[in-house]
């Protein structure tokens, strides 16, 4: 297992997609780094002659293999990014000359006639150093060699949707930090070290502040109102002469004095220090956006796929990342406000009714039956939730879906157990399907085994 094994392992898929030729099925997650992947791929496989038919899954259940099942037949290459490699036996029976796995969540048994990249199988960690946008845009690199770092800054905004910002100073690191590097000296990218807010430096603070969820600052979410009078009470003017200011307006001191209130209001809400600090640190610029687009941060690129996908509209995310502007960033830019109002509607059900019930192991945010919310919802919940977690216990997000109820897992580090692993055995105990991540995954159960699913995570992590 090795690095080397890794690119001699992508070099063997990418001969393999040459030759499948003619027309291709791109499957791929609804969430910033899935739908990052699929722009990737689908540009480049254009480029290549591929006809291109995109598909966007929540998770690969029972009525995800179904379509599947219908669609793959009809095409020579089918190539899923950001999912497959716990379904690789199923995976091999679609039907297809050619299917690909390109996935970064902790791998299930291999299987024949499926060619799997999956970092983990080579001794990388795939929660941390690169994510399925980086795995797509490494095997667009093999297909198209240099002509391909134009996709680098899509590929770091897909690893940034997964908050893969863990190295020093919240930095990209491993196979993401050579995705970042390729794309600064092609002049596609700018690392700086900044306050992390929606926006940038390029809109005015006291809406950066209200557009920013990632992460949610209590009071200030939202609600410009908020934001404003925050500003005056850590004494930063927000506007002068009646203009509004912008964070780079703001002198070295001004800046300062912005982080440190910043660190203590997420402190005070029950954040970690580590996830408090993550209000200042590396940003990443996609240098090729206008100025005061809200694509220029990739974090906010990432932050609107994210919204985009999770309101459900695949096509218009999957514009973005194809290149389109004009009238659908602005569609893009109405949903992502929309998706904000959910959110700020989700917490005030946590603030004002009974949604979160504390047990042993494990707190559950009980979402069911409130008809405002998609499932698709229930990861980034469950991302917003878990700094009010207390006691190294595991959050579980229950939303309502089709298929059942969805759950959205997420622990903070010191939990005694794979959050991913976790969330597949448990589903499986209930006819459902689950995995991901040593600290975040989830799952899809029966509606009415919702109340074993949680007593067997219980049971499981009390008996760990």
């Amino acid at each position: 297992m090795s690095e080397e094994g890794f690119f001699e392992r992508l070099a063997d898929v990418a001969s393999k997609v040459e030759a499948a030729g003619g027309s291709a099925l791109v499957v791929s997650h609804y969430d910033a780094d899935g739908l990052a992947a699929a722009s990737i791929l689908a540009r480049t496989l254009m480029k290549l002659g591929f006809a291109i038919h995109v598909v966007v899954l929540e998770q690969l259940t029972p009525a995800g293999f179904a379509r599947l099942e219908k669609l793959a037949p009809g095409y020579p290459l089918v190539l899923l990014a950001d999912m497959g490699s716990s379904a690789l036996p199923q995976l091999s029976k679609l039907g297809a000359e050619t299917v690909v796995v390109l996935d970064h969540h902790l791998p299930g048994d291999r299987a024949e006639g499926v060619e799997e990249v999956n970092p983990h199988r080579f001794g990388i960690d795939g929660s941390r150093e690169v994510s399925s946008s980086g795995l797509a845009y490494l095997l667009a690199r093999e297909l198209e060699g240099e002509r391909a770092v134009e996709l680098a800054p899509l590929a770091v905004v897909g690893a940034l949707g997964d908050r893969q910002d863990v190295g020093k100073g919240f930095r990209l690191i491993g196979l993401n930090r050579r995705v970042v590097e390729e794309g600064i000296e092609a002049g596609l990218l700018e690392e700086r070290v900044d306050v992390r807010v929606f926006g940038g430096g390029s809109r005015p603070l006291v809406k950066a502040l209200a557009y920013t969820t990632d992460p949610f600052l209590p009071g200030i979410t939202g609600d410009e109102g908020g934001a404003l009078a925050f500003l005056k009470s850590v004494g930063v003017e927000p506007a002068v002469e009646g203009r509004l200011r912008t964070l780079n307006e703001l002198d070295r001191e001004e800046k300062r004095r912005l982080a440190s209130a910043l660190v203590k209001l997420l402190l005070s809400a029950g954040y970690s220090v580590q996830e408090a600090e993550r209000v200042y640190g590396a940003t990443y610029v996609v240098v090729g956006e206008p100025q005061d687009s809200p694509l220029r941060d990739a974090r906010e690129f990432a932050q609107m796929l994210n919204a985009v996908g999770r309101m459900g509209a695949f096509e218009l995310a999957v514009a973005l990342g194809l290149g389109v502007r004009g009238e659908a960033l602005l569609k893009a830019a109405d949903i992502a406000g929309q998706y904000r109002s959910l959110l700020a509607r989700a917490f005030k059900c946590v603030r004002e009714e009974s949604v979160m019930k504390e047990a042993r192991a494990c707190v559950v945010a009980d979402f069911r039956g409130r008809d405002f919310l998609s499932e698709r919802m229930s990861g980034a919940l469950a991302s917003l939730l878990l700094p009010y977690v207390k006691g190294g216990k595991i959050l579980l997000v229950l939303v309502d879906s089709p298929e059942g109820v969805k759950v959205s897992a997420r622990a903070k580090e010191g939990l005694r157990a794979h959050v991913g692993e976790l969330m597949a055995e448990a589903a499986k105990r209930v006819g459902g399907v689950g995995g991901g991540h040593e600290s975040a995954g989830g799952a899809t159960v029966p509606a009415d085994k919702v109340d074993a699913f949680v007593e067997f995570v219980e049971k499981a992590l009390l008996s760990g």
